[in-house]
């Protein structure tokens, strides 16, 4: 299987680690970034990786940045979540 997202290359999503994007664990991560890809071209191959801060979830719909942005949970084709940095 192909991953979607670089969690090990610098130019891409390094800083992030993969995350399965459930009601109980985005509840449990509300205020942090995730990034996420939804859509992937079928003929293509293409996609876009968005990026988000976990607002808040009902039934299946993520809402991300202060309530801005809307995703079904069911949509998400994987998603990563920053890595908190220990000082």
């Amino acid at each position: 299987m192909a991953y979607l997202l670089d969690f090990e290359n610098e130019k891409y999503e390094k800083g992030y680690e993969k995350f399965y994007p459930s009601r109980e664990n985005i509840r449990k991560n509300i205020g942090k970034k995730i990034c996420f890809v939804t859509y992937v071209d079928p003929h293509r191959g293409n996609y876009t990786v968005k990026y988000g801060v976990i607002d808040s979830v009902r039934y299946s719909r993520l809402f991300l940045n202060g309530g801005n942005d809307e995703v079904d949970i069911r949509d998400i084709k994987e998603c990563g979540i920053e890595i908190e940095v220990v000082l």
